[in-house]
């Protein structure tokens, strides 16, 4: 048995090429994601007509099993009826997430079907992203990515972003994940976070060189933690908006091939979390979650199902609290990470990089006066008090020092103080 579709899109031409297009024009779209309502509209009529296209792909060639041809017509019929329907403008951008999410994971059948690696299709689109993050550091390749098969996935539930009021109530002020963006040059901000970026550089223009190194530490922590200890298991707190190579590309690049992957994202803002459910999803048999909470609410996350659908906390789990913890104030600071690492497996990881304004007292008070006027209050805490966090783990060596200074960041020679922040990864006994 197989499934017929009307071929009309592929006559004459060649199933690889007019794929290998797709991906180009999905990959453009992905990368770009708006959120004004003009653009949202348009990318969505764009988007829509690109998903119509696929589902009109002879997508199977004889011998392909019945289960996954049903679930490949079930997924056809959410795509057709999704890219044919015209949501409330209030509902667009969720629309448009839920549909992307949804052609992409079309796109993943096709290729597999028509035998088209990973590799090969991510090639066109290099370039591209090589441009969206030159700005950053890169780490030195250590070792080549697997080509893996795609095969679709579960769709994880979209948080509810709620009326147009609502969205311009998250988008009239600025947010950290946007900011960072801003910093990073990427796409995903507004004229407001433009606005609060060009301030905060006026008072501390190393900032973008902290981003950068936060950025690169983040990256060697993954690979480290997966080579050298082996742990398949993360939990991204803050993840923030989406950044190249993935946590699970970094992951998967570090360990040999045919381990599977598992990677909890974690953010308050709800932008934040539709963007990483469209983007971030590894591909099956790895796993990811996206979870909408408040890490000064530990337990929501423990407790987050999807959470406890990819991870199995029994076994080793590495933390990531990268540039986040300053957003707590002391009393819910260090109860949160505790509540977390009580929870957590011997053998798991934390690691933390923390702003400070131990390396530039003045300018930081500044930066910290900007996020409270603007967003909300910041706690730039000393190296003795980011320590506290480490409090009952065996610190890596070289411990507690400027992230810049950590062993596994290596990179361009930076001006004294540049990270803004301190950073460690420890292992809980």
């Amino acid at each position: 048995m197989t499934i017929t579709t009307p071929a009309a899109s592929t006559k004459g031409t060649d199933a690889s090429t007019l794929l290998i297009n797709a991906r180009r024009e999905l990959d453009s779209i992905s990368f770009r994601v708006p959120t004004a309502p003009l653009a949202v509209a348009a990318t969505l009529t764009s988007l829509a007509a690109l998903a119509l296209r696929l589902v009109t792909t002879d997508p199977l060639a004889d011998g392909t099993e019945e289960e996954k041809q049903t679930e490949l017509r079930a997924l056809i019929g959410l795509v057709e009826e999704r890219a044919g329907s015209r949501p409330r403008p209030d509902r667009a951008y969720e629309h448009l997430l839920v549909l992307l999410r949804q052609t992409q994971q079309l796109l993943r059948w096709l290729e597999q079907a028509h035998g088209i690696e990973p590799p090969r299709i991510q090639a066109a689109s290099a370039k591209r992203r090589n441009r969206a993050t030159r700005h950053v550091v890169q780490p030195a390749p250590e070792s080549g990515s697997a080509p893996s098969r795609h095969t679709v996935g579960s769709t994880a539930q979209m948080p509810t972003l709620g009326s147009a009021i609502a969205l311009r109530q998250l988008t009239a002020k600025p947010s950290s994940a946007r900011i960072q963006n801003c910093l990073r040059r990427g796409k995903d901000h507004y004229p407001v976070d433009i606005k609060m970026t060009e301030q905060l550089l006026a008072v501390a223009p190393f900032l973008r060189d902290a981003v950068a190194i936060n950025d690169t530490f983040a990256r060697r922590t993954v690979a480290l933690l997966a080579r050298q200890m082996g742990i398949t298991q993360f939990i991204d707190l803050g993840c923030g908006l989406p950044t190249y190579p993935t946590l699970y590309e970094t992951a998967v690049a570090a360990l040999p091939r045919g381990r599977k992957i598992a990677v909890a994202y974690v953010d308050r803002d709800p932008i934040v979390i539709a963007h990483a459910a469209t983007l971030l999803t590894a591909p099956r048999p790895h796993r990811t979650a996206h979870v909408h909470a408040d890490l000064a609410q530990p337990d929501s996350i423990l407790t987050d199902p999807n959470l406890l659908d990819a991870l199995d906390l029994s076994r080793p789990v590495a933390v990531l609290a990268h540039a986040v913890l300053h957003e707590l104030p002391q009393h819910a600071a260090y109860p949160a990470v505790s509540a977390l690492a009580s929870r957590l497996a011997p053998g798991s990881a934390l690691s933390i990089t923390h702003p400070t304004a131990a390396l530039h007292p003045g300018m930081m008070k500044r930066v910290g006066d900007l996020y409270t006027e603007s967003i909300s209050p910041i706690t730039l805490r000393s190296p003795h008090e980011v320590g506290r966090f480490f409090d009952g783990w065996r610190l890596l060596e070289p411990g507690l020092v400027e992230t810049a200074h950590w062993h596994c960041v290596p990179g361009p020679a930076y001006p004294p103080g540049a990270s803004t922040a301190f950073a460690a990864i420890a292992v809980k006994p």
